[in-house]
């Protein structure tokens, strides 16, 4: 089982060991450090990276376009933490706490006017 990394930030000992435990032992996280142009860029990539699964850090309209090719990435939740003393990442001077994984099934963004 492969999965590609796509952001900046190299995945964390805690995410892989994640990624083990909800892939197997075996599995082979990739780095794609690269930036991308948009959805499209990201799916091709993907594809030729040969890769099962997807982790994603992205804006939610390219993860909505990911999702409606057909492609459901997979989302390291990350919790904000201020006055604690343990952190995984931090990240500009914002400390955050590895959560979870979850998968994004599809990306819903409800609107209101303004008046």
């Amino acid at each position: 089982m492969k999965i590609i990394w796509f952001s900046r930030h190299e995945p964390i000992p805690k995410q892989i060991a994640e990624l083990k435990r909800l892939f197997g032992e075996e599995v082979e996280v990739v780095q794609d450090p690269n930036p991308f142009s948009g959805a499209d860029d990201v799916v091709r990539r993907f594809r030729e990276s040969g890769a099962d699964e997807m982790v994603i850090v992205a804006p939610l309209t390219v993860i909505d376009q990911i999702t409606k090719r057909g492609i459901q990435p997979l989302y390291a939740e990350m919790r904000l933490v201020e006055n604690e003393p343990y952190y995984d990442v931090n990240v500009n001077g914002r400390k955050f706490v590895f959560e979870r994984f979850t998968r994004i099934k599809r990306v819903i963004v409800e609107k209101e006017e303004l008046e």
